[in-house]
Order: C-alpha cells, then structure tokens, then sequence
C-alpha cells in the first residue's frame, strides 16, 4: 500500500512540475490540433528531445507530448493514458527502454513491426498515434498494466 501512496505522490508531482510552466500550459491546451502538431513536431526537431532517457525532454516538450496523448485517446480512457505516458516514458517522445521500447507508449517494435522505431522516438505525433492505435483507444491495456502505479 505504501508503495501505491508514492506512486500516486509521485505521478502528482510530475504532472504540476510540468503544468507549472510559465503559462504555456494554458496555451499548449488552448492550441488547435494542426498548430499543436506543428509545434510539437517543431521542438521534438530543435532541442525537445534531450535523450533517450525516461524523462529526457524538456519541460514544453513534456507538456507538448501530454497533450499530443490526451487528444489521441477517447475522454473515458485519457487520464490511463496520460498515467501509461507519465509511467512508461516520463512523457519522453524519444525515451528508449532497455529492452528496446520506443516512444510514448514504450512501444515494443520486435513484436510490432508495422511502427517506426526511428519515428517513434522523433516525431511525438506519431508516437501518440501508435499507442492510441496499440491500445486500441483504451481498451487494451494488458500490454501496459504490470501491476505497477495506479495507472
């Protein structure tokens, strides 16, 4: 149960840490689709991406790439999917697992070839796409429960 109690402090933590941005977050949210693609596509180029690592990216990124995922998915599975993002990939476009998962929904391309690991990781709308895609908009979730974090 404690663990549960700091996973959940933990996923609060970082959402304020990027929605405490300056404002951009009223503006990224305030963003329509085409402009919010263009943007995210934009920084992902330009220094978005810090690495390869969980959480590697800069805090506009992050923010950008929440966004990206909470448009993908439909309103009653969006707040998984913001977690799964959170969980999975610090809300990293371009994070890698050591066990060669990409992109925002540390997407495992051995068993699903059909996906980019190069755009996974280099263009956050298609990540988002493809989790939405792998998902099935929410309603497969087996691929990421894991037993682990409220999510």
């Amino acid at each position: 149960m404690t663990a549960r109690v700091l996973a959940v402090g933990l996923v609060v933590a970082v959402v304020a840490a990027i929605i405490v941005d300056g404002g951009k977050a009223d503006r990224v949210r305030r963003m329509p689709q085409a402009q919010l693609e263009r943007v995210a596509r934009h920084v992902a180029r330009h220094g978005g991406i810090r690495g390869s690592c969980y959480g590697c990216a800069t805090p506009y990124m992050r923010r950008l790439s929440l966004e990206l995922v909470w448009r993908a998915f439909p309103a009653w599975s969006r707040q998984w999917a913001v977690c799964i993002t959170l969980r999975e990939a610090g809300a990293n476009p371009g994070a890698v697992s050591p066990t060669s998962d990409y992109g925002l929904g540390q997407i495992h391309v051995a068993a699903h070839p059909e996906f980019s690991a190069w755009r996974l990781t280099h263009d956050p709308v298609y990540s988002a796409r493809a989790f939405r895609v792998l998902a099935e908009g929410g309603r497969v979730r087996h691929p990421w429960d894991g037993g682990r974090w409220p999510c």
